[in-house]
């Protein structure tokens, strides 16, 4: 048996010390009123997600977000949180 290249072993560490809060899953929810449409931003600021109004589902790395509405109640902000496992969260931009 061969033995493991030092490039390979350092990669598979790092792999494994950056753990679960580097992974990504899923958020889902139901975004209302039936006229709203609502962006999700990173905690930099930057637009990571656009969503409609009703049922959305994003990958999004483990972390903390802000969406923001864009309508009807232009301005309105709303904290999320994304874990490392599914997540459901309903956001109302009334």
């Amino acid at each position: 048996m061969r033995p493991s290249s030092p490039l390979l072993t350092a990669l598979a560490l790092a792999g494994v010390l950056t753990g679960p809060s580097s992974l990504a899953d899923v958020v889902q929810g139901v975004l209302a009123p039936a006229s709203a449409e609502a962006v999700i931003r990173d905690r930099e600021g930057k637009e990571v997600a656009r969503i409609p109004a009703g049922s959305f589902q994003v990958w999004l790395p483990a972390g903390p977000y802000v969406a923001e509405c864009l309508a009807p109640n232009k301005g309105k902000q709303l904290t999320l949180r994304s874990l490392a496992q599914p997540t459901s969260v309903n956001l109302d931009c009334s």
